[in-house]
């Protein structure tokens, strides 16, 4: 079969290897389609996780059963399904507390698991969900993205009346801002640098390219009186100390973007005005939901997909999804 093996940093070329040889508690996936994340043109770039290469990469996909393993009961062959990449090892205190999001031995696609940039695939069955016919590949592998956004959202507890503000204009930001369109909140707003990718957001959208004080503009659209939640969906360790700035007394701040390295901060307005920082990791079991979302055509979350090429031009591919912030979201890779 082809896959996408990164071989070393910067370097992914296309090979023939053997389909993966299936366990009693996997399925064998025919890829449909896959969809590139910024994690993995951050593990071109520069491995960040140590990754021990070679290994094919890829973490978002989706397809059709191709084989089922002895134990696996509920699926069958030819079923359509939507995967996970994260697979929590189910014996440690955290699984056994719930928290196998947070699992410190679990496997991932792309990381410690072959990915889904390949004509197969396996995932345990667990992790696997069906979609409905008229859910397309393409969408259906933006499952696990969906779940984290649901996770993030989660973490920022809102309710009715509630302000919220999204920092971060990639396809994590405009799907969070999609997928809390119907609350009641008091305000919606995104903040990033691309009118492309704001376009697709609902609520208001501001440049902070455009703003002479973009802290002054974000503020503004609170009637100065701040946000209940601010989501990081940008890794800059300025955005923490923004974010902070902004939020009203009690707020939150959900850090979901990787931020590395230190952040130097102020913690004096987090004691006096009660204010939170929050992470948000995976997700806590919400691939239902997120199957749920995708079918929802209300959402229409396949706006998201930009762009489509067949895993044959990769390279292609590639290069929108890393220079393309003025034209692309999220870029798919289809299989024959």
């Amino acid at each position: 079969m082809k896959a996408l093996q990164l071989q070393a940093v910067g370097k992914l070329e296309m090979i023939d290897i053997d389909p993966p040889a299936i366990s009693d508690d996997q399925m064998l996936i025919k890829t449909g389609a896959a969809v590139i994340c910024t994690s993995d043109l951050n593990d071109i770039r520069e491995n960040p996780f140590n990754v021990a290469l070679p290994v094919v990469m890829g973490h978002e996909g989706a397809g059709t059963v191709a084989k089922l393993g002895k134990k696996v009961r509920g699926f069958r062959v030819g079923d359509r399904v939507a995967t996970h990449p994260v697979h929590p090892c189910g014996q440690c205190p955290d699984c056994h507390s719930g928290r196998g999001h947070l699992c410190p031995s679990m496997l991932h696609f792309g990381l410690t698991l072959p990915g889904t940039f390949a004509e197969y695939y396996l995932v345990r069955a667990d992790r696997a969900r069906k979609v409905p016919a008229d859910v397309s590949f393409e969408l259906a592998a933006l499952a696990e993205p969906v779940c984290v956004c649901l996770q993030a959202l989660a973490q920022a507890r809102l309710t009715a009346g509630d302000r919220l503000l999204i920092m971060g204009d990639g396809p994590f930001g405009v799907l969070m801002a999609m997928l809390v369109k119907d609350l009641p909140l008091a305000a919606l707003v995104i903040a990033g640098h691309h009118d492309f990718r704001l376009a697709f957001a609902p609520g208001v959208s501001i440049n902070t390219n455009t703003q002479s004080d973009p802290l002054a503009a974000m503020r503004a659209r609170t009637d100065n009186i701040g946000y209940d939640a601010v989501i990081l969906a940008v890794g800059r360790s300025q955005a923490v100390r923004d974010g902070l700035t902004l939020l009203r007394p009690k707020g939150r701040l959900i850090v979901f973007s990787p931020i590395t390295g230190q952040t130097p901060i102020d913690l004096f307005p987090v004691s006096c005005k009660e204010l939170e920082i929050i992470g948000a990791c995976n997700d806590e079991d919400r691939l239902d939901e997120a199957v749920h979302k995708l079918a929802d055509p209300s959402l229409d979350l396949g706006r998201l997909i930009t762009h489509r090429f067949p895993i044959e031009q990769y390279r292609d591919a590639f290069d929108v999804a890393s220079g393309g912030h003025h034209e692309a979201l999220k870029v798919a890779m289809t299989f024959a």
